[in-house]
């Protein structure tokens, strides 16, 4: 019979953390491979290097 493994709280925090990073890494590829998302993420940054941005007060919901 196969000797039992068991995972201390370190290693199951650790596979929690990497189970986390690599959710982030399939959700940022699957925004690299949306071309209207990226078109809009482009499109967003050269308003914001240009000016053409508002204040969060002028927004219908205001966070603060």
């Amino acid at each position: 019979m196969p000797e039992s493994i068991l995972l201390t709280d370190e290693d199951r925090a650790l596979l929690v953390k990497v189970s986390s990073l690599l959710e982030e890494v399939v959700e940022t590829f699957g925004i690299l491979e949306d071309k209207e998302a990226m078109s809009r993420l482009k499109q967003a940054e050269e308003d914001v290097k240009s000016g053409r941005v508002r204040d969060s007060s002028s927004c219908r919901w205001n966070p603060r």
